[in-house]
């Protein structure tokens, strides 16, 4: 198997899994202006800035090995990536209000389930990242 060609279809499969899994309660949840914005506005960075990082993301893996960057300086990049993904996520799903996240009507209760998978979807591209830097490096 060639981690070098497979990893960075598989780093734009997984920014694209976090950027749509971000901005799912915007796309799903009609109303809820207010809620929606303390929920997105949660944590130092927000998860708008998280969608914004993983559809950039998006580009970075799908130009890495098209030869117009150092491989080796696009691989310490997409690491880079792939960490602020996971700790951007993991401190706004720590800064969520409880109030907030309970305050949505029933028929939203996935969204309790929401911030995990957003985290998990990062460190999917946290960990491609890493092993398309790996493999770059050998």
């Amino acid at each position: 198997m060639n981690v070098r060609h497979l990893a960075p279809r598989a780093g734009a499969l997984a920014c694209l899994a976090t950027a749509v899994a971000g901005a799912a309660p915007f796309l799903l949840i009609d109303g809820h202006a207010e809620l929606l914005g303390d929920y997105y506005g949660a944590g130092p960075v927000g998860l708008t800035t998280i969608v914004l990082f993983a559809a950039v993301g998006v580009v970075a893996f799908a130009s890495a090995e098209r030869g117009n960057v150092d491989p080796v300086t696009m691989a310490g990049g997409l690491v880079v990536l792939g960490v602020v993904l996971v700790v951007g996520s993991a401190l706004w799903w720590l800064a969520i209000d409880e109030t907030v996240l309970y305050s949505f009507p029933r028929e939203y209760r996935w969204l309790e389930w929401h911030p995990p998978v957003v985290v998990a979807a990062s460190i999917a591209v946290a960990i491609v990242g890493g092993g398309y830097a790996r493999a770059v490096l050998e």
